[in-house]
């Protein structure tokens, strides 16, 4: 049984140096194979001794097969099990950097001490600080289970392979052909068999926290063959870093691109053998199958317009594709989803490096087949923020829920609420995943989006440094100070003649809240919150209002945009 105490003493030095050495009686070993080949028995020489010599040469030949296979098999895994102490060691590292920061250490059995919290605590302060410990605590001993979980599975790996070299079972040579034999043969056979499996990862429904203590303990190398291997487990999962993600994550978008092309070339077949009648029509009785066809026909074509979309946008970034624009950030897409109406996040930038790192949640209607036009939104946002003075930002596409498809759903909360907990998790692996220093985070929603996101503050917490609220058809709150954030950190605008205005009633003197089921448009001054301007939009027909204004938070010279790249960049709107 690995313990803390052990861990903390490992070391892959030894290790790695070790891999050079037996490398190089490797090569030495499988220098001889062309000397084996011309190994035999005279011409003409027959009998019992011709015999013996014969079966003498055949065990030289097997016996160096199986050397070549042990010490394969031995370099392969004194460089896997080097690297994954690697990785242990850094979670050894980042464990005891947390605990030393919060004043807790960690007992040599893997136990968590808190040492208490700093003396002169107030004592109005005291329970809050310590449900904080508490939650510290809790991270302190899942990083530590995962550290010695990781620790365990390689110890026993390796002395499986160990086992296995010392009691002569890297592989059986007395099958193989000793007239055609290959000693490089026989050390890929090896090597094969001293590969080190990675531990699995946390079971789905991990919190961020949970799979970034896992990920900490993986090296780079574990970290890429694993998503590589199995991207279905990396993807989606938050904490893990998005470089990892984006391999996956490309990995699956290319699948659902081959499968979704493949199912519509069968649905588009059905349509076109479908029973008709002498004049070329669907009878009466069959139009119900017939219209149910042409409808997947069109939900196909939707979901691969957006994975192509996508798919454009990321070869936008590839300097060997026509496409190339230098101009435009490296995408990273950390989510991609076609099941029911799908779903896509998309970063421009590295959310992990990038100093500053905002998350786009968009609103009704919202889905995958949409999602070109909330890249270009991002896109838009990520040079506000660099014109706003943000050297490394990262402007990250979220549609991560269902949002409702029509504007007759969006008074309903339900879809708010289905997805709050996905947008906190998402927030907290940000977190969880960034290096170095902490960046400046700020979450922004459009339309049903502040919706989301209001729910998402009131009742999850979110990481966030900023919230901003875009044509805001109401939060769910009556003022910013219930989003468990300093009021002049919420930040609302809406254009005058925006459409959403219809939905958000005045107030009434004395009468309690307006007749509004998603609450109080977060622009009233009695909100508590901050506001910056949008240019006013086209009019329209309905007292004003226009559809056409709500989208137009992200033209060129849009006082918005402006003001949304200064809130990214960590500065005040309107300077």
């Amino acid at each position: 049984m690995v313990t803390w105490a052990d861990v903390t003493r490992w070391d892959s030095a030894p290790l790695q140096g070790a891999v050079g050495e037996v490398n190089t009686a490797y090569n030495k070993v499988v220098a001889c194979s062309e000397d084996l080949r011309g190994i035999t028995t005279a011409d003409g020489w027959h009998g019992t001794a011709a015999g013996a010599a014969a079966d003498e040469v055949d065990q030289v030949i097997d016996g160096l097969e199986e050397y070549a296979a042990e010490v394969a098999s031995l370099r392969r895994s004194a460089g896997d099990v080097g690297d994954a102490i690697s990785g242990v060691m850094n979670g050894v590292k980042e464990v005891e950097g947390l605990a030393r920061a919060h004043h807790f250490t960690v007992g040599g059995d893997g136990a968590i001490v808190d040492n208490g919290p700093p003396p002169d605590t107030p004592e109005d302060q005291r329970e809050a600080v310590a449900r904080e410990r508490a939650t510290i605590a809790a991270e302190l001993r899942d990083r530590v289970s995962e550290v010695l979980r990781s620790a365990t599975d390689i110890d026993d790996d390796f002395c499986l392979v160990l086992d296995r070299i010392m009691s002569g079972q890297t592989i059986d040579a007395t099958g193989n052909d000793n007239e055609n034999t290959s000693l490089a043969a026989a050390g890929n056979s090896g090597a094969a068999m001293g590969s080190l499996s990675i531990p699995a990862p946390p079971p789905e429904g991990a919190t961020a926290a949970q799979n970034a203590a896992y990920w900490a303990t993986l090296s780079e190398a574990q970290r890429t063959r694993l998503a590589m291997d199995r991207p279905e487990l990396v993807g989606p999962r938050d904490g893990f870093s998005a470089k990892q993600r984006d391999i996956a994550n490309r990995e699956l978008l290319d699948r659902q691109q081959s499968r979704l092309r493949h199912e519509r070339d069968e649905l588009q077949r059905k349509i076109t053998e479908f029973p008709r009648t002498g004049a070329g029509q669907i009878k009466l009785n069959d139009r119900l199958e017939f219209d149910a066809l042409k409808a997947d026909l069109d939900e196909l074509d939707g979901k691969l317009r957006g994975l192509d979309d996508i798919d454009h946008r990321l070869s936008m970034s590839d300097p060997a594709s026509p496409n190339y624009d230098p101009t435009k950030q490296r995408p990273y897409v950390l989510r991609i989803d076609d099941a029911g109406a799908g779903r896509a996040v998309v970063a421009m930038g590295n959310p992990d490096t990038a100093q500053n790192v905002a998350t786009y949640v968009p609103g009704t209607g919202s889905e995958l087949s949409k999602v070109n036009g909330d890249l270009g939104r991002a896109d838009s946002m990520v040079s506000a923020a660099q014109q706003a003075g943000a050297k490394t930002p990262s402007v990250i596409t979220w549609i991560g829920y269902d949002a409702p498809p029509g504007l007759m759903d969006a008074a309903n909360e339900s879809f708010a609420d289905n997805g709050k907990h996905a947008l906190d998790s998402f927030q907290d692996g940000l977190r969880e995943s960034h290096q170095g220093a902490p960046s400046h985070n700020t979450v922004l929603g459009h339309s049903y989006g502040t919706t989301l996101v209001g729910h998402a503050a009131r009742d999850e917490h979110l990481a966030v440094d900023d919230i901003v609220l875009v044509a805001s058809p109401g939060v769910g709150v009556d003022h910013a100070s219930q989003l468990n954030m300093p009021p002049e950190h919420v930040y609302s605008t809406t254009a005058a003649n925006d459409a959403i205005n219809i939905t958000n009633f005045p107030r009434i003197e004395g009468q309690g809240d307006p007749l509004d089921p998603l609450g109080p448009d977060p622009t009233d001054p009695e909100f508590g919150g901050r506001t910056f301007t949008s240019d006013p939009g086209p009019s329209g027909p309905i007292l004003g209002n226009s559809e056409a204004a709500h989208s137009e938070y992200w033209t060129r010279d849009n006082p918005a945009l402006r003001d949304m790249g200064r809130i990214i960049a960590g500065k005040q709107p309107g300077n």
